[in-house]
């Protein structure tokens, strides 16, 4: 069977000295996505926080994902490398992000900045997890484009050759799976169910983090395993020990959630 070899370009655009990958356009990109989308809902008053708040918010809070996911990626999946070469850490042009990591550091940010202003704090994260599968969703397609993070040997008729990181062995495209489940399919649930219910103080944030360690505990099935770490107990990846977290964490947030009556920030 002939399958498709990848062979795409990481960069977006090559102008002369200006070099823009596709992994931090789509990075970039996901953030504006969030932005205007809280913007129209602060707006549309379905987020009771003012627009300047919201700025500020997510400004510094993009800072905090970045930071989250690089150093997220470097002490839960490849920290002895970056022992060896710690030159390596600031190599951002070179992929090495972890979701987890982004979530636990823009988590802990958005609690301190929940505090300062006196705002809270599922009122931020609820807004946020409506548009945040976009950016999943343009993140996974870089990671395609990229030829990273591919799936396990398979003969089904999609699969892909990933010759840049693997071998000539046809594979699973899971980051295209990640893609559909935790972009595409995630997002509809969020901004067509979970927008309809924002008066439930933790809900849309609860169903953002049970569904994504839904489906990515599914699709790491396909997805191979970290070769610097492998399976756990021959079976299951790092990433579904974090995602059954996640599983548990969605389900206390949507259980907890309730109706209350919210006063606007105008700060």
């Amino acid at each position: 069977m002939d399958y498709y070899v990848h062979n795409l370009s990481p960069m977006a655009i090559e102008i002369g000295w200006f070099i823009l990958p596709w992994y931090w356009l789509s990075y970039i990109l996901g953030f504006f996505a969030v932005y205007f989308g809280m913007m129209l809902f602060s707006k549309n008053k379905k987020v009771h926080i003012s627009k300047t708040l919201i700025h500020h918010y997510l400004s510094l809070g993009f800072l905090w994902l970045i930071l989250g996911g690089r150093l997220g990626y470097i002490f839960i999946y490849n920290f002895s490398y970056y022992l060896k070469e710690p030159s390596k850490v600031f190599a951002l042009w070179e992929g090495g992000m972890s979701f987890h990591g982004a979530l636990i550091a823009v988590g802990l940010f958005s609690i301190y900045f929940a505090r300062k202003y006196r705002i809270a704090f599922l009122s931020l994260t609820d807004g946020v997890s409506i548009f945040a599968p976009i950016g999943l969703f343009l993140g996974r397609g870089a990671n395609f484009i990229n030829g990273e993070l591919a799936g396990r040997v398979s003969d089904v008729s999609w699969a892909v050759i990933f010759p840049k990181f693997y071998d000539n062995s046809p594979r699973h495209p899971s980051q295209l799976y990640e893609a559909f489940l935790e972009g595409f399919i995630l997002f509809l649930i969020q901004f067509f169910w979970s927008s309809k219910r924002l008066e439930r103080e933790g809900f849309s944030t609860g169903v953002f983090v049970l569904c994504y360690g839904i489906f990515r505990f599914f699709v790491e099935f396909f997805r191979n395993p970290d070769p610097q770490i492998g399976l756990y107990f021959g079976l299951i990846t790092m990433g579904q020990i974090l995602c059954s977290l996640m599983i548990v964490l969605g389900l206390v947030l949507i259980v907890k959630s309730d109706r209350k009556s919210i006063t606007p920030v105008e700060k």
